[in-house]
């Protein structure tokens, strides 16, 4: 599969994961109260954020036909 996120884009994805996951361990830890979800969901959303990020290829991209990832030049 070929690139698809654009690096601004990838970026945004890695840093709101890492705070997704941040916060996924202080529900873990009980510091801090979330109406909706479970620390497990939470830290699973937040690692996909970042191998996306990471990767900079989203499945729901492709398969919406989206390309935010400029030609590369070699």
């Amino acid at each position: 599969m070929k690139r698809n996120v654009g690096r601004l884009d990838a970026l945004a994805r890695i840093i709101g994961g890492g705070a997704v996951v941040i916060l996924a361990l202080l529900v873990a830890a009980n510091a801090v109260s979330v109406p909706v979800g479970s620390a497990v969901g939470l830290a699973v959303i937040g690692t996909v954020l970042i191998v996306e990020g990471g990767t900079r290829r989203c499945l729901l991209y492709r398969v919406l036909g989206i390309d935010r990832c400029p030609v590369e030049q070699s």
